[in-house]
């Protein structure tokens, strides 16, 4: 008898699944299915619309985190129009984004083209070397670079004043202080755009630059016509991200200050009247500014910019 049970265990171990086991497993694994997507959905809620929904709320109040909040409609918008420091930051932001972003892109271009030319270790070496700012830390980035701008014994102003150069204000200068910051973020970035823009060069077919050597193109000419029309992709993509995360940057602007208001973002400037003057309902609605402009920004440019091409 108990091999009988045994042989029968046997046959059924091995028979072959019926539509009612496929079934079976599918309705297990939509369960499985939906276990999962409700833990992200309330993960998602909690982490982003929760806090989306009280800034909105929030930008509508009076509120200082002392007496209860207070009402105020739009009236927080409407100041946020007449409100000359608020031009003056937004001024320093889109200025701060266009020239970072236009240098971080040239010199990113420029790069990976002159590494596109290397092969092996040699190739690998510089990558990792351009590479290494990305992932350094950002606070230790920002306090080396504001040791580096020091006006008396800074490293720069020594080799300045090795080469007969007078020594520069730096982040002493409101008029030098922006672009010393730009440079920065510039050197801490590029290494990303790098890895981009290589990629996609490895990716373009050989026999494309192979024609156009047999045409008679130079490197100049193969980087103008045929790499840089192919990479229009990923660039649009680089400037979609570049201006967010500018418009997002916080701690360069907030341990390399210039003098006065000349590097006082957006971003350093919704902090300031949030935790600062405690002035919590129009920090909000600043902040919710910093959003719709960053919504208008990507949709606009996805769209002008959106590249079809083949090859």
């Amino acid at each position: 008898m108990a091999m009988i049970e045994t042989q029968a265990g046997a046959v059924d171990a091995t028979r072959t699944p019926t539509r009612s086991d496929k079934a079976t497993r599918r309705r297990v694994a939509s369960r499985l299915g939906l276990v999962v997507a409700l833990a992200l959905v309330v993960y998602y809620a909690i982490i982003f619309v929760l806090p989306f929904g009280v800034s909105i709320w929030l930008s509508l109040q009076n509120w200082d985190f002392i007496v209860d909040p207070k009402y105020v409609g739009l009236r927080n918008y409407q100041r946020m129009f007449s409100d000359s420091y608020f031009w003056q930051a937004l001024r320093v932001t889109v200025t701060f984004s266009a020239v970072e972003i236009a240098a971080a892109l040239l010199l990113g271009l420029v790069l990976a083209f002159l590494l596109s030319r290397l092969r092996g270790a040699r190739q690998r070496t510089f990558m990792a070397l351009f590479y290494l700012p990305v992932i350094t830390p950002s606070i230790v980035a920002v306090l080396l670079w504001r040791w580096l701008y020091i006006r008396d014994g800074g490293a720069f102003n020594n080799l300045l004043t090795a080469l007969g150069i007078p020594p520069q204000p730096f982040l002493l200068s409101s008029e030098q202080a922006l672009y010393c910051i730009v440079v920065m973020v510039v050197w801490t970035f590029v290494g990303g755009v790098i890895v981009l823009f290589l990629a996609g060069i490895n990716d373009i077919p050989e026999h494309l630059l192979e024609a156009s050597m047999l045409d008679g193109a130079g490197l100049f000419r193969q980087f103008w016509h045929i790499i840089l029309p192919l990479l229009r992709p990923i660039i649009v993509y680089q400037v979609v991200v570049s201006v967010i995360g500018t418009f997002q940057l916080f701690e360069q602007f907030m341990f390399l200050a210039g003098p006065g208001f000349s590097t006082r973002t957006l971003a350093l400037y919704t902090y300031q009247l949030g935790f600062q003057s405690m002035d919590l309902g129009y920090g909000a609605a600043v902040s919710f500014f910093i959003f719709l402009a960053l919504l208008v920004a990507t949709t606009v440019q996805l769209r002008r910019q959106r590249a079809t091409f083949e090859y």
